[in-house]
């Protein structure tokens, strides 16, 4: 009797809990990590290389517990220097995507105005952004300006082809046949143009957002008053605090990995792997 009334009754839910095969992927793709990291660890510890330039991970774990001073966060010089690199490279990625995307957008359906500007867009697109580094401290001097500019030129580009060869990867068939079916401008971009551009969209963000990061540090180097991860990499040169250097790598690429896997991978797998898997977008391949 209690069997059959409990056999109605849904089984209430716990929280969110990884599955094995979720579990099994992070295992898959940290063993690598971990391998070159024991490996590094035994290079030196082992005396194969020298500890005062190539600091083994427990060293360089030790110093970055000492930046972030955890007894008192309000005052982590680490954690200052985390901030203002954030702030300056999501400021001029998101400066970039403003301008490139919409930009993309017309390039990709107007035939003529790209073909118009696309010798200037190839002359441009080879120049590294930290070339214009020298030039933005002409005219701005050092500081955030200098900073998030170079950064969003690092940015810009890769966004821009990107959302181009999105919009111009989409059939024509499918804008025409919605066309036909009395969709306006609005309907055609939500409906069609910015499902079927996204998966190319997605890797120019993330290729945007790594060139962004990457241009940050030597904008730091060069044009940062105080604050920046790439600030604290070429101060603590002056002192050959080589464990320093390292702790600002590893916070670059540490963080680098979590924008890419989190941030785009959680927006990749919100859009792009449901509205291909449900069939949603198939009329614009």
């Amino acid at each position: 009797m209690t069997a059959s009334r409990t056999a109605g009754v849904p089984r209430q839910k716990g929280g969110p809990s990884a599955s094995p095969s979720q579990i099994v992927a992070f295992v898959t793709f940290m063993l690598p990590i971990g391998a070159l990291l024991l490996f590094w660890e035994g290079v030196v510890r082992f005396g194969l290389a020298d500890a005062t330039i190539l600091p083994a991970p427990s060293m360089i774990v030790v110093r970055a517990w000492e930046l972030l001073n955890p007894a008192k966060a309000e005052r982590s010089l680490l954690l200052v220097h985390i901030g203002v690199s954030l702030w300056r490279a999501l400021a001029a990625f998101v400066l970039a995507c403003l301008v490139a995307i919409p930009l993309g957008f017309v390039l990709g359906l107007s035939t003529g105005t790209y073909r118009a500007l696309s010798p200037l867009l190839s002359l441009l697109l080879p120049l590294p952004a930290v070339a214009w580094t020298p030039i933005f401290l002409v005219a701005f001097g050092q500081g955030d300006l200098t900073i998030i500019g170079v950064c969003f030129l690092g940015a810009f580009f890769p966004v821009l082809y990107s959302t181009i060869q999105g919009v111009r990867g989409i059939g024509v068939h499918a804008i025409w046949v919605v066309q036909s079916m009395g969709a306006g401008p609005l309907d055609l971009f939500r409906r069609v143009l910015l499902p079927g551009a996204l998966p190319a969209l997605i890797s120019g963000l993330k290729l945007g957002m790594a060139h962004s990061w990457r241009t940050l540090v030597a904008a730091e180097m060069l044009a940062a008053l105080s604050y920046g991860l790439g600030y604290m990499i070429f101060a603590a040169r002056s002192y050959m605090d080589v464990s320093t250097m390292f702790v600002g790598i590893v916070c670059l690429a540490v963080i680098g990995l979590l924008i890419e896997h989190v941030i785009f991978g959680t927006l990749e797998k919100m859009t792009v792997a449901r509205w291909h898997s449900s069939g949603k977008v198939r009329g614009t391949r």
